[in-house]
């Protein structure tokens, strides 16, 4: 498995990171920031995305009925950013030590979009994508081969800068691969409506060590497409998650399908696909890191 599920560890020491002031209002069809009990949408209200979701999901359901190969064609929707953006680094700039420069970078698997800066300002991107589980995965693009003295590290904090969780450990590797990141179940749920930042560092020395950071967010979806998902398999999951917008849910489902279908070119297909909607082309071949 590639994916990491680790237990709580002491509070980090010693990083020094800006945390730069953010708006938490989004609007995605289909999805609600409210109260899960006030969140349906009635028939005659149910936005584009709902609808589309729900007769994919009606024709699978059908097909479902006889085996069918995998290769589920995603479309992604992506959702609106705010105006003033939700500042991050998707891709590392260039490190010293231990960790040289390389193409691709250390990379974080979640879309950017570029920020609108005032006068006078340096133009930013938006690292952003939403969640509807308590504890998301990260996925992360690692450019280098791992030892043991090469440890890599993972930070989230709330809206408030509170330290939510964080995790050093090590990995080994030969070659470039990517990554999951698990939140433990031992960690706070996350709260519905609120956005979180995280951080993702490979520790190639006291400081410069390339890192990216980036948001999340937990929105609650209405009644029916939980339903919907109760009922889904992992293929119809990750069909609805992209439909409406859940970044990280849709990387994660089909992350497990391309792990437990490694040689199935479909699969394959719709990973690079997913990757390429985001402008990640250049990791589409990357191998998922074993443990």
């Amino acid at each position: 498995m590639s994916k990491i599920k680790l237990p709580l560890a002491p509070p980090i020491l010693g990083i020094a990171l800006a945390i730069v002031s953010f708006s938490s209002s989004i609007a995605l069809p289909g999805i609600s920031t409210a109260n899960p009990s006030n969140s349906r949408l009635d028939s005659d209200q149910r936005s584009p995305t709902a609808e589309i979701a729900q007769k994919h999901l009606d024709q699978e359901r059908i097909t479902s009925r006889n085996p069918q190969p995998l290769g589920i064609s995603l479309d992604w929707v992506p959702p609106n950013v705010p105006e003033r953006g939700v500042p991050g680094k998707r891709k590392a700039a260039a490190s010293r030590g231990r960790c040289p420069k390389v193409e691709p970078p250390l990379t974080a698997l979640v879309p950017a979009t570029p920020s609108m800066a005032s006068e006078g300002q340096i133009p930013s991107e938006s690292v952003f994508g939403l969640t509807v589980v308590s504890h998301p995965t990260f996925w992360f693009y690692v450019p280098y081969a791992l030892t043991p003295d090469l440890p890599l590290e993972f930070v989230l904090q709330d809206e408030n800068y509170n330290e939510i969780y964080w995790t050093k450990f090590v990995a080994s590797s030969s070659s470039p691969s990517v990554v999951g990141i698990e939140l433990p179940s031992t960690v706070a749920s996350l709260e519905v409506g609120k956005q979180y930042r995280w951080y993702f560092v490979v520790q190639c020395e006291r400081l410069g060590s390339p890192v990216v950071t980036g948001w999340v967010k937990r929105m609650s979806l209405n009644p029916s497409l939980n339903n919907q998902l109760d009922q889904a398999t992992l293929e119809q999951k990750a069909i609805i998650y992209a439909r409406s917008g859940i970044w990280y849910d849709t990387l994660n489902a089909l992350a497990k399908l391309r792990q437990q279908n490694s040689s199935n070119d479909l699969v394959i297909k719709d990973w690079v696909k997913l990757l390429q909607s985001v402008d990640l082309d250049a990791i589409t071949q990357a191998p998922f890191l074993e443990f």
